[in-house]
């Protein structure tokens, strides 16, 4: 009877254990997500974060371990709901080029609503460190490099889907990032974007 009222109480603490961390973990988001929109990440710090989120600075390290984490910790979250979203709502019977910009639109609308934060983005995903939040991020980006492999396929591009997948979302990421470096104008993104997917497809295609 002890040990069953023991075992009992470790579930209930272990429960409310969770949902503590839960909490603290979504007020740490709010709060990034809050400061990321009013000033953007590089002058957003992590103890404005802890701040916002109401708790020490020591715990939002525990969360994200870097500033950098943080933005992925961010992004995975938000890309979690939105990729899986377009992937699934995207019809396949339109012209392929224009149902990989719809594929590639969560970046695209990213980079029109906060250019700043999602050449951020763009740069972690490119030369960022290791790191789970970043390694979440990159299997979602993954994930619709697959679906742009998908379409290229039924367009007739074979085996040279994959690759032109991979040089379309990569190359995606490069632009957003050549925006930041001043190289190129944000306004066009979408137009260099459009270009890299009509050359990739007539190159995979063998035209």
């Amino acid at each position: 009877m002890i040990w069953v009222m023991a075992v009992e109480t470790g579930r209930v603490a272990g429960g409310r254990r969770e949902r503590n961390k839960a909490q603290k973990r979504g007020r740490i988001l709010s709060a990034a997500r809050r400061l990321l929109a009013e000033q953007g990440y590089a002058r957003m710090t992590m103890a404005q974060v802890a701040e916002g989120a109401d708790v020490a600075i020591g715990t939002v390290f525990q969360y994200a371990a870097t500033k950098a984490e943080l933005l992925m910790m961010v992004t995975a979250d938000r890309w979690s709901q939105t990729i899986p979203a377009v992937i699934g709502a995207v019809g396949r019977d339109a012209e392929p080029v224009t149902v990989v910009c719809r594929l590639l639109e969560p970046l695209l609308e990213a980079s029109r609503d906060e250019p700043e934060n999602t050449m951020a983005i763009a740069r972690e995903l490119l030369f960022g460190a290791p790191g789970p939040h970043r390694e979440a991020v990159v299997q979602l980006v993954a994930d619709l490099e697959d679906a742009v492999a998908g379409v290229f396929r039924a367009a007739g591009a074979g085996e040279r889907a994959n690759a032109a997948a991979r040089l379309v979302v990569s190359g995606g990421m490069l632009e957003v990032n050549r925006t930041r470096t001043g190289r190129a104008s944000g306004d066009s993104v979408e137009a260099r974007l459009t270009e890299l997917i009509e050359v990739a497809l007539r190159g995979a295609r063998g035209g």
